[in-house]
């Protein structure tokens, strides 16, 4: 396997279903004929919907690309991302649990934006912290996040993984809420298949590319930052209605 060319992958994207701007189908599109990834996964908060759209209209399409069911989870330990997770996994567990809930079912566990300020978690950006990553069995750790100001985290958390590379393997994902974002933290691995990405996970022989500082990305963040809070609003009040979140919460949060 590790002979084989490297393909790039987009293992954090957001779309309607949660607080992106973009449709899943407006994502595929997109990726199909504005990147030239192989694979990406739609990691959508405490939702696989977005995923599974996508997924359903790459297959009809016969496009080619491939799309990981994933999902953000929010554990109260911070946001966890379960990869190849076709159930839908509790939030609000700690870490370990939430681990657990995604091995259960045969995915991967990948600690989201790690090393992230923890004002951030007001603007979603939940993490976890160091004595969590010391003890949970996370599958990957996400070392390139094309969030904003994320920079300094992002060497924080490759520095970590780098430490604990027997344990973890490095991803990369733009974490993007808006399409011109995609593809702009990539993961890069042996092979071309989301089966072959699966394998070089589990292998820890992933690599990454960082998104490095970008005035343009930060303005196009900036000018679309309404409809991205528009959009969780919109999913927090359809997970008050799921019954996944309670309306208190929300009062916390404000």
């Amino acid at each position: 396997m590790r002979n084989d060319p490297w393909s790039p992958a987009d293992l954090h994207i957001h779309t309607t279903a949660s607080d992106g701007v973009a449709s899943p189908a407006e994502v595929v599109d997109w990726v199909c004929n504005r990147t030239d990834l192989k694979v990406i996964a739609i990691a959508d908060h405490n939702t696989n919907v977005g995923a599974k759209e996508a997924a359903c209209i790459v297959a009809e399409r016969g496009l080619g690309i491939e799309v990981v069911i994933a999902q953000e989870v929010e554990s109260s330990d911070g946001h966890i991302i379960g990869l190849w997770t076709p159930e839908l996994v509790r939030p609000s567990m700690n870490a370990a649990d939430t681990v657990a809930a995604i091995h259960a079912q045969g995915g991967l566990a990948v600690a989201a934006h790690p090393f992230a300020p923890r004002l951030w978690s007001r603007a979603g950006l939940d993490r976890g912290s160091k004595a969590v990553y010391d003890l949970v069995d996370y599958d990957a750790m996400e070392v390139a996040n094309s969030t904003p100001l994320l920079f300094v985290a992002n060497w924080a958390a490759q520095l970590y993984q780098h430490g604990h590379k027997e344990r973890f393997a490095c991803t990369g994902g733009s974490d993007a809420h808006i399409l011109p974002v995609i593809g702009s933290s990539r993961t890069y691995f042996p092979g071309e298949t989301a089966d072959d990405l699966r394998a070089a996970i589990e292998e820890r022989v992933t690599r990454v590319s960082r998104p490095g500082f970008s005035p343009r990305r930060n303005m196009r963040y900036m000018r679309n930052v309404f409809r991205i809070m528009a959009s969780d609003r919109e999913r927090k009040a359809r997970e008050v209605e799921a019954g996944i979140r309670e309306p208190k919460m929300e009062k916390r949060e404000r």
